[in-house]
């Protein structure tokens, strides 16, 4: 329920309010956007031509922006790009710096946007695609078609892109980023160890946060564990200094859509960033024009891209099956795909990303559809293009047939997306195991939430195929006892990849096949899966549970995953959450009931003199003390796990607890990651699985030194009040 979609509306005739992330609406693809840029210079064109192409400063020249009634009267722009500024036509990329000449100036937000002009997609799709479908597994940039004119006149279609910088990482992680961001150098950043100086990386790995510290040490830590770790500590020492599903993801992606000019291939268009919340890097890709197989300037020229074997290394010649290091010389080197594939735990993870993403939307029918809204949408705007630099002609043949594009022949995006999944698929089928096979989640106390074909609520377990291919379980068995590992034998089917089947532990085998010979101990116990098809008994996995209340399951965190917890948020058969629950009631009685988004003399911040920042009060209408830890407040409902509120966080019965919107975690547990933004904007509380929302509140212009809350106290009602943060609301 939007408890204050009235006010709103009532707010709306004042001043238009505005997401938290303010850049989600201009990132929307549900319209092309419109950019007005005007230069003072009437010779802007020559002026950014020539600086751009021998001026190694690059300068940013002054211009006014303009998108719909927001005008900045001076922002910086210029060209950009390398083989894409060569190739013919007037029509060049341009990169805006809308805090060049204003070191606070922003758009939306965004302090850079790059305005890339479709060299190499003739069908202007690939490069929105392929980041829109890394955006759902990893930080990727957003992207959205935007008409430009220049001096009033309509200069072309363009994607705007999101600048992988500071504004990125904090809208992606919280308010608290501050980690170093390194951009790979044009050719040859193999993630390579160069030793300890810093000076031989800084000719590979630009620094483009925290320039004036000019730290490589954490660069240097992580490729010291890559590139000279033993593989048999590797898995281990790696998951200490980087997010290793992010790195896999980033390998997957680039594999899956043929994307050679990357690190895969040409060793370049990538960052890395060390997140401050956890120490750890990533990988976030960039220049995406030579996706979905495009050959140009950059990537290796791949005769059939849609059959690039999956563990495809420069150099390769023949399809390898998994073979690491298949390189030909030191430039064809690529120690973090040649490390990662040689820890068997890393190699079966990669696999089943890939099968991940081709059951999520790596198919023709998802893509025919999507290739055709997009393709409605902008074709009048590509058609109108006056600069294009491809036909309307070579714009319909590209989206779903091959086409000339003036490198190699290029395939249509569908026939790339078909071809692609119809090599890949089959090829991941024959990678199954029987110890892809897991135990998932346990319910050994049944509230009657579930019930089975008899209508009795019994124990049950899930079994969850995690890829890449579908698993035949003849031959394997379910056991309460270690001692006894043939117990009951599953049924004789196959699970296909990524399917989950529950399984009734309840003795109670004449009630159908997914029905067990034994009852699961409703305290404590073990539960193991075996694979005696080879005749000897192979444990493939065990897990002791606790004792659980009714209504709580243990299950494998984010499914698959190495650690167990109790939750009150049973999923059978669907994705377990990213994080366990371990309240011993679910908080619906926990209520955002009062904020303050401008503070001006009303409260001050206990813990920094003379501070008035924002602040947000929860309300307990239980009458018992609710454990907060690992939750989590945002103020953007689209980033649910912005700030994680910390162990030992507790809110007592009937009690009230102020959360400071400051950005000053440091300062302790009650201290979030962001502020609030007074002109209007979401707030949410979020359980501890990351995603579900236990209570939100989107609002608009804020008075200053006026509350909004709740009356009565977690009631339906909002209102504009007298602050009383930690009392019962006036």
């Amino acid at each position: 329920m939007r408890a204050s979609l009235l006010f709103s509306i009532l707010l709306s005739s004042i001043q238009p309010a505005l997401p938290a992330d303010q850049a989600a609406a201009f990132f929307d693809d549900s319209a092309v956007r419109e950019i007005r840029l005007y230069f003072e210079d009437p010779n802007w064109y020559n002026t950014l031509f020539q600086a751009h192409s021998s001026n190694p400063e690059d300068p940013y020249f002054p211009a006014r922006f303009q998108y719909g009634t927001t005008v900045i009267d001076k922002i910086g722009a210029r060209f950009k790009g390398n083989a894409s500024f060569r190739r013919g036509g007037v029509k060049k990329s341009f990169k805006l710096d809308f805090n060049e000449y204003d070191e606070n100036g922003k758009f939306l937000g965004l302090k850079k946007l790059n305005l890339n002009n479709g060299d190499l997609q003739p069908d202007f799709l690939r490069e929105k695609l392929f980041l829109d479908f890394a955006g759902k597994y990893i930080a990727a940039m957003r992207a959205v078609h935007v008409r430009l004119y220049v001096n009033d006149v309509y200069y072309g279609l363009y994607i705007a892109v999101e600048q992988p910088d500071k504004t990125m990482m904090e809208s992606r992680f919280g308010g608290d980023e501050d980690g170093n961001l390194y951009e790979a150098g044009e050719m040859n950043a193999s993630m390579a160890y160069l030793g300890t100086d810093p000076a031989a990386y800084r000719s590979v790995f630009e620094l483009k946060t925290n320039e004036e510290a000019n730290d490589y040490s954490g660069l240097i830590q992580f490729l010291d564990i890559l590139n000279n770790t033993p593989a048999a500590e590797l898995e281990s020492r790696l998951s200490t200094i980087a997010d290793v599903d992010n790195l896999l993801y980033g390998i997957a992606l680039n594999i899956l859509f043929v994307n050679l000019d990357s690190y895969a291939g040409s060793a370049s268009e990538y960052f890395l960033y060390q997140r401050t919340s956890d120490k750890r890097f990533i990988h976030i890709h960039w220049d995406l024009n030579e996706s979905f197989g495009t050959t140009g300037d950059g990537s290796p020229r791949i005769t059939t891209p849609a059959t690039l074997d999956a563990f495809w290394l420069p150099g390769s010649t023949t399809a390898t099956g998994g073979r690491p290091g298949g390189g030909g010389g030191a430039n064809n080197a690529r120690p973090l795909m040649e490390k990662l594939w040689a820890v068997d735990s890393f190699k079966r993870t990669y696999l089943r990303m890939l099968a991940r993403m081709t059951r999520e939307g790596f198919d023709e029918t998802t893509y025919t559809a999507r290739v055709k809204q997009l393709a409605d949408l902008i074709r009048p705007h590509v058609i109108e293009d006056p600069n294009k630099l491809f036909t309307a002609a070579q714009f319909e043949t590209a989206l779903n047939s091959t086409v000339s594009s003036g490198q190699t022949p290029l395939l249509g995006v569908t026939e790339f997306i078909r071809t692609r999944r119809a090599y890949l698929r089959p090829w991941l089928d024959t990678q199954a195991q029987p110890s892809d096979v897991r135990l998932n989640e346990i319910v050994s106390a049944n509230p009657g939430t579930m019930t089975d074909e008899a209508g009795d609520a019994d124990p049950w377990v899930e079994i969850y195929n995690q890829g890449p291919g579908p698993v035949n379980l003849s031959g394997l068995y379910l056991s309460d006892n270690s001692a006894v590992p043939t117990k009951w034998a599953l049924p004789a089917r196959t699970l296909a990849d990524g399917e989950m089947l529950v399984i009734w532990l309840d003795g109670e085998t004449n009630e159908g096949a997914a029905h067990a010979n034994f009852r699961l101990s409703p305290s404590s116990g073990g539960l193991f899966l075996y694979n005696s098809a080879s005749g000897a008994q192979t444990l493939l996995d065990g897990v002791q549970y606790p004792e659980l209340a009714a209504g709580r399951s243990y299950i494998r965190l984010g499914n698959s995953g190495a650690r167990w917890a109790s939750t009150n948020l049973l999923t059978p058969a669907k994705e377990n959450p990213a994080t366990g629950v371990d309240a011993s009631i679910t908080p619906v009685s926990l209520r955002i009931n009062e904020f303050l988004a401008d503070n001006k003399t009303t409260l001050v911040n206990p813990d920094k003199a003379d501070a008035f920042d924002d602040w947000v009060e929860i309300y307990n209408s239980s009458d018992k003390e609710i454990d907060m830890s690992g939750m989590y407040l945002t103020d953007n409902l689209a980033n649910p796990t912005k700030y994680r509120i910390p162990d030992g966080v507790k809110i007592a019965a009937k009690g009230y607890l102020v959360f400071w919107a400051d950005e000053e975690t440091k300062l302790g547990p009650l201290h979030a990651s962001f502020k609030l933004g007074a002109s209007g904007e979401e707030i949410g509380l979020i359980h501890t699985d990351g995603a579900t929302i236990i209570d939100s509140i989107t609002f608009g212009q804020q008075q200053a030194d006026v509350s909004y809350g709740r009356s009565p106290d977690g009631g339906d009602t909002w209102k504009t009040m007298q602050p009383t943060p930690g009392k019962t609301n006036n």
